[in-house]
């Protein structure tokens, strides 16, 4: 496509190349990669001959590419930057040395593929040589090529025959030594073709350039011949990272180890070579500026006509309802923290690739607690507590989590604010099982005792140990609490809970005690609803 293009162009005389066009490759060699889009500095160094000349830059990602600036070392001056898509260039002018090595891979693998299968047409040739000398010595055997009889004189037939059969077994000979070497250089031209096929495929692994480029051009001066370093930088929407993490318990000390791990993706067709990376939370594509506001007036209306209503009397308010939907974009995840990872050794990702790259665990400690909600779980969950104090906050992205160096699932977690609070479960207690029993269903008819306006209900709930240690945990459970005047409720609970309303949610309690191995726990509730004739309760346990 870029090739059709080009052509198209080149008929109207717009796209030919000028004697003193300076091709030349800048090769990534800085990055800062953003959670979204990247700035890139490119670098290349040309020998530039006095005069004006016009310089084309090699950069693969260039349809990419926003806000190209390019500079150059003192002495040369150099215009405005332009973007150039599919310039013709020469096959290989802008390999660089590990690409120029491939492509001479293939050029000599070629060549020895062919030299191989010469020599096999040659032992071929030889071959069918020695069977047809064969043919002919079958022929004189069995009375000439012509069919005429052999000489009377026995002298001289004597000699013939003598002399027919050494040439029979030398031809045989012959022929059983060509099939040794077909087959020999048959194998050889096999090998060398599969050389061929890997050369190739490595040539193709390094995205070598083309007969076509992307880039920049620019017009550059120089008062006498000079060697300079061309830096190109510019931003890119091609490339982004990703954090992710492995979380690491030990569940009897509390000891929380966090390794953290980058995943940076490349798109397009630029290769990244030894490149000195630095990631950065910071969102540069984010709006700069707060949402204006339209206005949003109040309107009322009969009943009747509200159904009637035109939507076009509603279309001063859209604007509005629009920048709301897209307010969640505007949310900074990092509460406006930038924090920059410079990382230690140059980065290497193929074209339109990714890489994984380890950044420096976090240690923290946390406190542990078995914690149990029978209601609705059929086992308690080990849950590590703590502060994240680690001076930089975590941010979102997926994490798997370890407890004791086994596996215990992944999840995608929220961002942690640096001195935030964390709280990360690390999977099921089996040994912990959790009992919920309404013993009000289990008595059958004298259970559950209701009237027309009256319900009473006892329920049991709590754990059984069946390990081998004491453990000790925190249970939840949601017990019900009226709201209406009408509806009277009367609660008791044995024991009573440690703590009531828990997090600020009304009638979540909470339970601690320790529960020894072998032994079972619970916590007894009676309930009694009354509320006036004519109406229903609505409530499940």
């Amino acid at each position: 496509m870029r090739i059709a293009i080009f052509l198209a162009a080149l008929l109207m005389g717009s796209a030919a190349a000028f004697a003193d066009d300076i091709v030349i490759r800048a090769d990534i060699a800085e990055a800062t990669v953003f959670l979204s889009g990247a700035e890139v500095t490119r670098r290349g160094t040309v020998s530039v001959p006095p005069g004006t000349h016009r310089l084309l830059i090699a950069m693969p990602d260039a349809a990419q590419a926003d806000r190209i600036e390019v500079s150059g070392s003192e002495g040369l001056r150099i215009g405005p930057p332009q973007l150039l898509l599919g310039h013709v260039i020469a096959e290989g002018a802008l390999d660089d040395p590990e690409q120029a090595t491939a492509r001479a891979a293939v050029q000599a693998a070629n060549e020895s593929w062919w030299e191989a299968r010469n020599d096999l047409a040659a032992a071929y040739a030889v071959r069918r040589g020695l069977e047809a000398q064969q043919s002919y010595l079958a022929a004189l055997s069995s009375g000439g090529p012509d069919g005429a009889s052999m000489p009377a004189d026995m002298t001289t037939l004597s000699q013939n025959l003598a002399t027919l059969g050494s040439e029979t077994t030398r031809v045989e000979a012959g022929i059983n030594a060509a099939e040794i070497e077909n087959r020999a250089l048959a194998d050889v031209v096999a090998d060398r073709y599969a050389a061929l096929v890997a050369a190739t495929a490595n040539l193709a692994r390094l995205t070598p350039f083309d007969e076509s480029i992307d880039g920049v051009e620019v017009t550059v001066t120089a008062d006498t011949e000079m060697t300079v370093e061309v830096a190109i930088d510019y931003l890119s929407d091609a490339v982004h990272w990703e954090p992710s993490y492995e979380f690491h318990l030990d569940s009897d000390t509390g000891a929380l180890k966090i390794e953290r791990l980058i995943t940076v993706f490349t798109g397009g067709t630029a290769r990244w070579q030894d490149v000195a990376m630095t990631f950065s939370t910071a969102e540069p594509n984010r709006p700069r500026s707060p949402s204006e506001l339209s206005p949003t007036p109040a309107r009322i209306f009969e009943p009747a006509q509200i159904g009637l209503m035109p939507q076009a009397r509603f279309g001063d308010a859209a604007p509005a309802m629009e920048m709301v939907a897209a307010a969640p974009q505007a949310v900074l995840q990092t509460l406006g923290l930038s924090i920059s990872y410079a990382y230690s050794e140059p980065v290497s990702i193929s074209a339109g690739g990714q890489t994984t790259l380890p950044l420096e665990s976090l240690a923290l400690e946390t406190q542990t607690e078995a914690r149990a909600v029978p209601r609705t779980d059929a086992t308690a969950f080990l849950v590590a507590i703590g502060q994240n104090d680690s001076g930089e906050p975590i941010l979102p992205g997926q994490a798997s989590f370890f407890r004791d160096f086994a596996l215990v699932g992944e999840d995608m977690i929220d961002m942690i604010a640096d001195g935030a609070e964390i709280e990360l479960a690390f999977g099921p207690l089996d040994h912990l099982r959790l009992i919920w029993i309404d013993r009000s269903l289990a008595e059958g008819d004298r259970g559950i005792f209701v009237t027309a306006n009256t319900q009473e209900r006892r329920i049991a709930f709590g754990v059984e140990n069946t390990g081998d240690r004491s453990e000790t945990l925190r249970l939840l459970y949601a017990t019900p609490f009226a709201e209406q005047e009408d509806l009277r409720l009367s609660m008791t609970l044995a024991p009573q809970p440690n703590a009531v309303d828990v997090d600020d949610l009304r009638g979540v309690q909470a339970w601690a005690f320790s529960v020894a191995p072998g032994e079972t726990k619970l916590i007894e509730m009676g309930l009694t609803f009354a509320w006036p004739e004519g109406q229903e309760l609505i409530w499940q346990p």
